[in-house]
């Protein structure tokens, strides 16, 4: 009987051994990390993942009640390690109802996380040591940097990576300290350009930095709210854009309509090709006014002192110009009040004189750079007539009674021409050089009539 009394006291002794050993030990710290919308892509394989980051001198086992091999992969990020475990969540036959998942490090209890784990989740976890201000300041700074970078106080961040880069173990543990440093140093310069273009409205342009300072620190909450902000104010912006601009284009309003399209342009609105389309319809509508392409010009010829010129003067191309002049005569002629001649003898200047063309203009130099700079363009045409004539009224001598012969001698005139225009703001200078080629010559008339024109203009352009 005291040998089996020595026994059963041996092993109550030995059971309360072991628990007083196993609540000696230190207690994991475990926090969930999971960011927001996490998703495992897995097509349409029925798995989730779990994941577990360590920064710890440790490793961990792990293990699973349901699953007698874990599909667990390995890898290390800068100083953590990251421990991917693939889990089924369907299997025909099988629950994983009360599924849980067991983390044992040494010198730390136990630790169990509950996994009730639906299609394509995503879990991710921190493992850390609670006592880890115990550990070398090395790892201590470097965490503290991991955690400063992640919240994007990068400044801070690189003050502690300094300080872990003072320690001995630097040199003796592969570690990422100097790539997560120039990563700090490329993130702070984004973010203060990201700032800028918001400063000035620019919002395409900051969603498109915050979108890629996101793939390069994922887990800032910081980033991720300043990518909201500006893709909510870019979208806001695009949408005013397009529908003020629309709405100045449908009243007629073509320069403030034009100032927002190009806007939309620039910032890549999502509405760029009805931004363009409309943009294009109002160039061309204004083009004659943006290039003050028009004009209209006083023409003085002493033989035909009344005349006008209209003519468009185009920066990029060439245009056409119609000139028509006449003198005083012509007037005459149609009121009926002019006094013929009573005699047949060819008078030496006409009665009444017109002449008209109709040709192009040609861009010689034109400059952009200020609106007083001289603008000058060639004008040309073949198409070109003069008219003039005469009247007679002569006694005819085979009546008894006092009757008249009246007689209208026109005369008619190829008239080709060539010459150059200048304009400086909106005044616009012309000479035209006119060459006549007389069809039916009545001398001395026709050598009056038939000599070469200078033609002198000026005018003003709108």
């Amino acid at each position: 009987m005291k040998s089996v009394k020595y026994i059963l006291t041996a092993f109550v002794l030995a059971i309360m051994t072991q628990a007083s050993g196993q609540s000696q030990l230190k207690t994991l710290r475990v926090t969930d990390i999971t960011p927001e919308l996490s998703v495992y892509p897995c097509g349409d394989r029925h798995e989730a993942q779990v994941v577990l980051r360590c920064q710890e001198p440790f490793d961990l086992v792990l293990s699973s009640n349901y699953d007698t091999k874990l599909d667990l992969t390995i890898t290390t990020e800068g100083p953590e390690k990251v421990y991917s475990i693939v889990f089924k969540t369907k299997e025909e036959g099988t629950s994983f109802k009360g599924r849980q998942l067991t983390i044992v490090a040494e010198g730390f209890q136990k630790y169990y996380i509950p996994l009730n784990l639906s299609d394509k989740e995503k879990l991710e976890y921190l493992v850390t040591d609670p006592y880890s201000k115990l550990r070398s300041l090395f790892y201590t700074a470097t965490e503290e940097g991991v955690a400063l970078f992640i919240y994007g106080m990068y400044d801070e961040a690189i003050d502690r990576f300094n300080i872990a880069k003072q320690c001995p173990e630097y040199d003796e543990t592969d570690n990422h300290l100097d790539e997560y440093i120039a990563k700090c140093d490329t993130l702070k310069a984004q973010m203060k350009q990201a700032q800028q273009y918001v400063d000035s409205k620019n919002y395409y342009e900051a969603r498109a930095l915050y979108l890629k300072m996101m793939s390069e620190n994922p887990e800032c909450s910081l980033i991720k709210e300043l990518y909201t902000q500006a893709n909510e104010n870019y979208q806001r912006v695009s949408k005013h854009d397009i529908e003020v601009a629309q709405a100045y284009f449908d009243s007629k309003r073509y320069d403030e309509a034009r100032e927002l399209y190009e806007h939309a342009i620039a910032q890549n609105n999502p509405q760029s090709s009805l931004a363009g389309i409309n943009l294009a319809t109002i160039k061309l509508k204004r083009y004659k006014a943006d290039n003050h392409t028009r004009s209209v010009s006083y023409i003085f010829e002493p033989d035909c002192n009344i005349g006008i010129m209209f003519a468009g003067f185009k920066p990029d191309k060439s245009g056409g110009y119609f000139s028509f002049g006449f003198e005083k005569g012509c007037i005459d002629l149609i009121s009926q009040s002019i006094d013929p001649l009573t005699t047949e003898i060819v008078p030496e200047k006409p009665m009444y004189q017109a002449m008209t063309s109709a040709g192009w203009t040609f861009r010689l130099y034109t400059s952009n750079r200020n609106q007083y700079i001289p603008k000058v363009w060639a004008l040309f045409t073949p198409i070109s007539y003069a008219v003039c004539g005469y009247n007679t009224k002569i006694p005819d001598t085979t009546s008894k009674d006092e009757q008249y012969t009246e007689n209208y001698h026109i005369m008619h005139a190829l008239a080709p021409e060539i010459g150059l225009a200048v304009r400086s703001w909106r005044i616009i200078l012309s000479y035209r050089f006119q060459y006549r080629y007389v069809l039916n010559k009545e001398t001395p008339l026709s050598d009056n009539f038939g000599s070469p024109k200078n033609l002198f203009g000026i005018g003003f352009c709108w």
